[in-house]
């Protein structure tokens, strides 16, 4: 390998991102080769932990650059909001090693929407990158002006709600541009206009800008080089009595979730790693609808009943989602009392795009939840101890108020009697709920529970029995008949007093962030994206994280992986993923050529590192998975009993072209070029809307609930057909829905009947990033029980890509269709075709005789 001086194995000095994205003219940003000359091809193998940095530093720059130049194409687009004024302005004291850079500090308070007019309803977030201008930007050089030159800004924290202020960092001083009445001028407005969110590669830059050397490098030393281990467990740290004495216990286990035998295997060889007493890592290859998540999910299971301390990561909070919901379900299914254990449990992220309140029970394990609801608990004047002497005081009372005689008295005792019990119940359900296991003993949540009974017994039997004096006017026997109650009751508070333990926090720090530390570092599980593990690293841990468990691991920039595999303490790894799917989006041409996008799961299969594979897919008919299992996977893929069974042949659609997998060939299509470089084919978009009608009209009559996915490459196809079908996607008809996505857009998801639009129709069979097998991959292999593929055959096969193949292989298998040969679908083509002619060429002869002269009218 030749080496540079920046990839030569000596340390780099650390630079952080944000300073260098700040001092970047529009120039730079804009210079694609800015970069060229700096970056290398990302090697196989590493010399050493400060080598594996150096190669990733300045293509991650580069990829900033050239994410933030995208930016600039659309920023006529781009949220804005209008700046009422500037509020205060300082200098950042920074880093020795910051030195060359300036940096200000402002505090900026924006116009609120109510009063803005067409200031925009932007609200800016933490981790924005914004520019300012003086007017509303409709192209690229409405961001650098003479009035307006080129400043940037990136935002610091959320707004304050009450203030409508942000902070934000510069590298220009705005304090002189007040002075010089540029951005004070009451006659000129400030617009901040969103760029890019900076947050995953600040994270990035800061966990490889870490120390090279340490214990928390234990997993990525294990990677760098060709010394690789084979990826099974080592048999010399397995002793045998204690390797047979956990596989009995974590086997019961694990068989009681009725995995198959390969997702079974998975598990236990990941639980068995526990043993080994070196760093590792473990691959588990996931290919579509083998139950990855399911197996994710019994493996973090297991490791929760052997209590290791386990995060789990994602390269989204979707999919970092989709673990917890699964999790949570076997989690709650083996609870015995209420939601005791759940307190092991935490998620954290962004709850909006997570859109978790949509998902009723998951509030129990998010942290922002937990934090809100201990922080109750825990407040020394209102809280749990609080509480429960009031309860306390109040039962003893019981007695006195059987001596009054006035009924106004003792209706005031019940209603504050309900009242108390309300405020006790829900703050020992807090705590049972949301503490850690290791914080509360079983012991305590069963006499709570007892407690609860008690209080709601004594409660009812208030309300029930009726009032009554005895002779002396007393009311003395009302009470009597719930003392018994009572005292028991009184019996187990004052033993939850003695016992249940509430931790205490600084009167002067930040309570919210000392309660959520408290949750994290007391939790066995705990779920996020690779980014957000950054949190970890800054959490008082009581015990130390052992096991890392990364899904979707080859959708992961291997940088950004780095994240969360330094943390202190770690010893096991397990990616689970499949590179064959598609992997991070890499927006720089250059760093995409020097394998920046590649993840680690990637590269140590290039270096022959051994994957457990998941063989038995749950998803596709018979007719879909064919193609993919032999194209992709070697013939390794099996079908499970389910797909194979005839209720899963279902047929939406009666004619012979509409069964579980059929090509349709439509020679008459033509690609455009719709919005910027993406391109469209509206004789598809035509088709596809056809095909919907059809299947919404048949939906209409058997009322059979049906899930239609429509995928295309490329972005303006998309655009074309969600604004063509957009009356069923908006349809309120419960049962019948359809989702239009790009490729990238659908990995992961699954609907039962997916229309692929394959766009590109010419004569020379070029087909660009079409040819891509990953993603070609992904667009065949998201339906259930139908696939139709629309394109033009011709077009395809002379490609020489993968979709040569594909169409080759509908011929053979007889599932190969004209789209003429639909009588609705050719006159959707004829329709299309001819409405492209008039446009094209209007004042033809063979138009003016068509439409009798009146070529402009038909037009209009």
């Amino acid at each position: 390998m030749k080496s540079t001086s920046d990839a030569s194995g000596k340390d780099l000095k650390p630079v952080r991102l944000l300073d260098v994205v700040l001092s970047w003219p529009m120039d730079d940003v804009l210079k694609e080769n800015l970069y060229k000359d700096k970056v290398h091809k990302i090697p196989e193998t590493f010399k050493s932990p400060t080598d594996y940095k150096n190669y990733f530093i300045p293509l991650l720059f580069e990829e900033t650059r050239a994410d933030l130049s995208s930016s600039f194409t659309g920023v006529s687009r781009a949220p804005f909001c209008e700046i009422k004024k500037v509020v205060s302005t300082r200098q950042l004291k920074l880093p020795k090693a910051q030195n060359q850079f300036k940096q200000f500090h402002h505090r900026l308070q924006l116009k609120s929407t109510i009063d803005s007019g067409d200031g925009g309803n932007y609200e800016p977030g933490s981790g924005d990158l914004i520019a300012f201008t003086n007017i509303r930007p409709k192209s690229l050089d409405d961001l650098n002006t003479l009035k307006s030159p080129y400043h940037i800004a990136y935002v610091v924290g959320a707004k304050n709600q009450l203030s409508h202020t942000i902070s934000v960092h510069s590298s220009k001083c705005m304090k002189v541009d007040i002075e010089n009445d540029f951005w004070n001028n009451n006659q000129q407005k400030l617009y901040a206009v969103y760029l890019i969110n900076m947050t995953t590669n600040i994270r990035i830059s800061n966990a490889l800008n870490l120390r090279p050397e340490g214990e928390h490098l234990n997993i990525i030393k294990s990677v760098l080089g060709p010394q690789l281990i084979s990826g099974e467990n080592c048999q010399n740290c397995l002793s045998e009595e204690n390797s047979q004495a956990s596989f009995i216990e974590e086997n019961m286990i694990i068989r009681s979730q009725k995995l198959n035998e390969c997702q079974q295997d998975a598990v236990l060889s990941s639980v068995d790693m526990m043993n080994c007493n070196h760093a590792d890592i473990k691959l588990i290859w996931g290919p579509p609808g083998t139950g990855k998540t399911k197996t994710v999910a019994c493996l973090l299971f297991s490791l929760l009943t052997s209590k290791t301390r386990t995060l789990t990561c994602a390269p989204t909070n979707t999919a970092v989602l989709q673990v917890a919901i699964r999790l949570h379900g076997l989690v709650m299914d083996s609870l015995e009392h209420d939601r005791y254990g759940l307190g092991d449990i935490v998620l954290f992220g962004n709850s909006k795009r997570m859109k978790l309140s949509s998902h009723p029970g998951l509030e129990d394990i998010f942290l922002d939840n937990r934090v809100e609801n201990l922080m109750q608990c825990f407040d020394p004047n209102t809280g749990w101890k609080t509480n429960l002497r009031s309860m306390i005081r109040l039962l003893k009372s019981m007695e006195e108020l059987s001596k009054k005689k006035k009924r106004k008295e003792v209706s005031s005792y019940r209603w504050r009697f309900g009242e108390q019990t309300k405020k006790l119940k829900f703050l020992m359900q807090t705590l049972y709920t949301h503490m850690p296991k290791s914080c509360i003993s079983l012991e305590a949540v069963k006499k709570m529970l007892q407690a609860l009974d008690l209080l709601k017994s004594i409660e009812i039997s208030m309300r029930q029995v009726k009032f009554k004096s005895n002779k002396d006017g007393s009311i003395a026997a009302y009470f009597q008949t719930l003392y018994v109650r009572r005292d028991e009751c009184l019996s187990i508070l004052f033993s939850l007093s003695r016992t249940v333990s509430i931790p205490k926090f600084d009167e002067g720090g930040n309570t919210r962030v000392e309660v959520g530390d408290f949750c994290l570092s007391n939790a066995c599980l705990i779920l996020c994206t690779a980014s957000s593990s950054v949190k970890m690293h800054y959490s008082a841990m009581v015990k130390p994280v052992e096991f890392l468990v990364i899904d979707e691991a080859a959708q992961l920039k291997e940088c950004e992986s780095t994240i969360p595999l330094q943390l202190t303490g770690l010893r096991h790894c397990i990616l689970i993923g499949d590179e064959r799917q598609l992997p991070a989006l890499v927006k720089s041409k250059i760093a995409d050529k020097c394998e920046f996008g590649r993840s680690m799961f990637e590269r140590l299969v290039i270096l022959g590192y051994k994957r457990h594979m998941l063989n038995v897919q749950y998803r596709m008919h018979p007719s879909i998975s064919l193609f993919p299992c032999k194209e992709f996977y070697d013939e390794k893929l099996f079908d499970a009993p389910v797909v194979r069974e005839e209720s899963y042949n279902k047929l939406f659609l009666k004619r012979e072209m509409y069964g579980p997998y059929s090509f349709i060939n439509i020679a008459k299509g033509k690609e455009k070029h719709g919005q910027g470089q993406s391109l469209k084919n509206m004789v598809e978009v035509a088709v596809i809307s056809e095909i919907i009608k059809s299947l919404n009209k048949e939906f209409m009559r058997t009322k059979k609930k049906v899930s239609i996915g429509i995928i295309s490459p490329y972005n303006a196809q998309v655009s074309e057909i969600q604004e063509k079908v957009k009356q069923y996607t908006w349809a309120s008809n419960s049962g019948f829905s359809v989702n239009v996505r790009s490729v990238d857009g659908f990995q992961g998801g699954e609907e039962d009947i997916i229309i692929i639009s394959t766009v590109r129709s010419n004569g020379s069979g070029n087909v660009g990033f079409l040819s891509n097998r990953q993603r070609t991959n992904v667009a065949i292999t998201r339906a259930r029980y139908c696939l139709w593929i629309l394109g033009n055959a011709s077009t395809l096969i002379n490609s020489d890509s993968v979709w040569r193949n594909v169409v080759l292989d509908a011929k053979r298998r007889g599932c190969f269709h004209n789209v003429l040969d639909d009588k609705k679908l050719a006159q959707a083509v004829d329709y299309v075709l001819f409405e492209q002619k008039l446009l094209e060429e209007p004042e033809s002869p063979f138009m003016k005789l068509s439409l009798g002269g009146n070529s402009e009218a038909a037009i209009t």
